[in-house]
């Protein structure tokens, strides 16, 4: 018995046959009792999610605690692919947070088990308690005021409760925690400030949520926000603020003005947070600079480029898909300086250069595009360098391949002046013009990418051939040659991610 409980390993096993009763007492009730799968999957969210806070309390070390989540994340993968336990995997649509549920879990204890193990029970608790509570909510209102992110609708009343459980949570467990744990205390008022914009993270995080990554959004992004306020600088702290509410306003402007949907708003929200509230103004000039001009390109070429409507897969206004395809990598990239700068200083210029060149071929793919479609000449594929008719994937275009170098140059020249201006970094001008090259290349991979393995359709009324999969009224067109699931934002992705990489290819090379 002195095994069992006075090691780590006889507690491991004592906390996986707690998590396994857990599960086994759900199992019961909905198999016995019949409550609903929902009921159920909630009340094990709620249960696990305050077991796995007792950790920091039990364990002297992480390690037994990271290998119970990998255990647990491999065991949820093997469940949902053989469909076993019913009681948290049995509901009426396609989610995966049973398996982010532990992945969250292990980045958060890898994270702060010895940093600031406060944050690490307050991201858990949010997550244990205000994601089911707005779910319950939710669901149970009548007349909910619904609205519908990406595929999940959501409601109105469930988004404010899920607000207000975690601002109480924030509040009170930041609080309590940090008088615990060797960390300076904090005063109410502090924890009141920081609490309400960590609730609107959380509930904006959950808002935009699909097949269950609210499990890995809210948790992960909360322990991030709560990290930069509690062991930032006062000068990040503001600035987290300040950015957290210009995004609010100007993802809203965006979606009136019709330049972003709905879900593009909230991406552009959490992105615009992210790279803006953490980064500071070298990071947040060029992104500014890329949505601005590119949206005016976007609507300038309007009336010109509805004849394209009918081949490209998107137009117009950009979808919370699109805006993470073309910024992801930029987000990752800023996270990434934020968390390692204080361990590395001198990665700065690493992260930087992986933003700024997945930014400049985000540009030149847009520009390329939006440029070209006002050219008079057919474009040549870039696959085949016979001329194809105008829109078509892979296409190129010497007014379009024009405007695509010239927006990755820009963008490669305006990341230099923003990191001179704000940090003191000088980056030489032969970098400068290889960054842009960087970019160009990117757009490149795109264009042969879009050329070859994007999924195209063509219409058997009029026999075009188009990235979309239904055309001329008919809902779903015959496919016709590529792979079904490349479309244009697994594209645009793999050419930010491009990018990203001759970034750290530019450090390696010249730092």
């Amino acid at each position: 018995m002195d095994f069992i409980f006075h090691s780590d390993w006889g507690l491991f096993i004592v906390f996986t046959l707690s998590i396994l009763i857990i599960l086994t007492f759900a199992e019961m009730l909905l198999k016995l009792l019949h409550l609903h799968s929902h009921t159920t999957r909630r009340l094990v969210h709620m249960l696990v999610g305050c077991l796995v806070c007792a950790a920091p309390f039990i364990f002297t070390s992480r390690l037994p605690v990271l290998v119970i989540a990998a255990i647990f994340t491999v065991a949820n993968i093997l469940a949902l692919k053989f469909k076993l336990i019913g009681s948290i995997h049995e509901t009426d649509r396609i989610s995966y947070g049973t398996v982010y549920f532990p992945v969250s879990f292990f980045i958060l204890v890898f994270w702060f088990w010895d940093k600031d193990p406060a944050i690490l029970l307050t991201s858990m608790l949010i997550m244990a308690f205000a994601d089911p509570l707005a779910s319950w909510v939710g669901e149970s209102r009548k007349k909910p005021v619904g609205f519908r992110i990406l595929t999940e609708k959501k409601s109105l009343q469930g988004s404010t409760a899920m607000f207000i459980t975690a601002f109480v949570v924030a509040v009170l467990s930041m609080k309590f925690f940090r008088g615990v744990f060797p960390q300076p205390e904090i005063g109410w008022q502090t924890a009141l400030v920081f609490g309400f914009f960590t609730a609107i993270y959380s509930a904006g995080a959950e808002t935009i949520s699909h097949r269950g990554t609210d499990n890995l959004m809210v948790p992960v992004g909360t322990g991030m926000i709560l990290d930069a306020f509690y062991n930032g600088s006062a000068e990040l702290q503001l600035q987290l603020m300040i950015w957290m509410a210009i995004t609010v306003l100007a993802a809203y402007l965006a979606y009136k003005t019709r330049t972003l949907t709905l879900s593009g708003a909230m991406g552009a929200w959490l992105l615009g947070t992210v790279i803006f509230g953490l980064g500071g103004p070298e990071w947040m000039i060029p992104v500014a600079v890329f949505f601005i001009l590119s949206s005016a390109l976007t609507k300038a070429g309007k009336r010109h480029k509805q004849k394209l409507e009918t081949i490209f897969e998107k137009t117009g206004r950009r979808d919370i898909y699109q805006v993470f395809a073309n910024g992801g990598v930029a987000m990752l990239a800023t996270m990434s300086w934020h968390f390692f700068e204080p361990v590395w200083p001198e990665s700065e210029i690493l992260w930087y250069l992986i933003f700024i060149t997945s930014v400049a071929a985000a540009t030149a793919d847009t520009w390329g595009t939006e440029i070209g479609s006002f050219s008079r000449r057919n474009p040549v594929s870039i696959r085949t360098w016979k001329i194809v008719p105008m829109g078509t994937s892979g296409g190129l275009s010497p007014l379009g391949t024009a405007g695509s170098f010239a927006g990755a140059l820009l963008m490669a020249f305006t990341g230099k002046y923003a990191l001179s201006l704000f940090a003191g970094i000088e980056i030489p001008v032969p970098l400068v013009l290889l960054i842009g090259v960087s970019g160009f290349l990117g757009a490149l991979a795109d264009s042969l990418a879009g050329a070859t393995i994007q999924a195209q359709y063509r219409c058997p009324r009029c026999g075009k051939v188009t990235e979309k999969r239904d055309h001329c009224g008919l809902p779903e067109i015959p496919f016709y040659r590529g792979l079904k699931w490349v479309n244009n934002d697994f594209v645009n992705f793999c050419n930010t991610l491009a990018g990203g990489v001759f970034g750290g290819i530019l450090y390696l090379i010249f730092y």
